[in-house]
């Protein structure tokens, strides 16, 4: 993503508890409890006209992993951490993405020297626009997560039971 005219800023604030109500036509929905979490994601910068990326998330009580790759890859900077107990381990490192283009709800597995996870699909939501100059495509799976990832203080820290979502978003803009 590189160059002197281009700069980016991400928040991806994971694993945030989250409660209230929520209405679709006539039905509501009560949010919360102790397994009910919510993600911010916001960003600025000057960004390339083609991007790709991928994203992974996961939380679930006192757990939360956050996971990108393509985007930042080269730059020394990654979106990666883990999040336990409120506390967050920056994982520096870039991470291998395993995944089927041809069938996204096979298992993906996001590896690296501090992360071992395995991501499992229950559900794929594919988003296209195309409109000539302009368009994008996002494969984004919905399910749990399995594996570890290691906290700064070097103790493994187990991802079983994580429930979030891993993706491939492709931009031109």
């Amino acid at each position: 993503m590189g160059g002197p005219r281009r700069f980016q800023y991400t928040v991806k604030d994971v694993g945030r508890p989250v409660r209230g109500r929520l209405r679709l036509g006539a039905a509501t929905y009560e949010i919360g409890g102790s397994e009910a979490f919510a993600v911010l994601d916001h960003g600025r910068g000057r960004w390339p006209y083609r991007a790709v990326w991928n994203w992974a998330a996961g939380s679930a009580p006192g757990r939360a992993i956050q996971l990108g790759g393509k985007w930042t890859d080269g730059t020394g900077m990654t979106e990666n951490a883990l999040f336990v107990d409120g506390r967050l381990h920056k994982i520096g490192e870039e991470l291998a993405w395993h995944y089927d283009r041809g069938d996204w709800t096979k298992p993906w597995r996001i590896t690296g020297e501090r992360v071992q996870a395995v991501f499992t699909p229950f559900h794929e939501r594919v988003a296209r626009t195309e409109l000539g100059v302009v368009g994008s495509e996002t494969h984004q799976c919905f399910g749990h997560f399995s594996g570890r990832a290691r906290a700064d203080d070097g103790a493994w820290v187990d991802l079983d039971g994580l429930t979030g979502w891993a993706e491939e978003a492709r931009q031109r803009w």
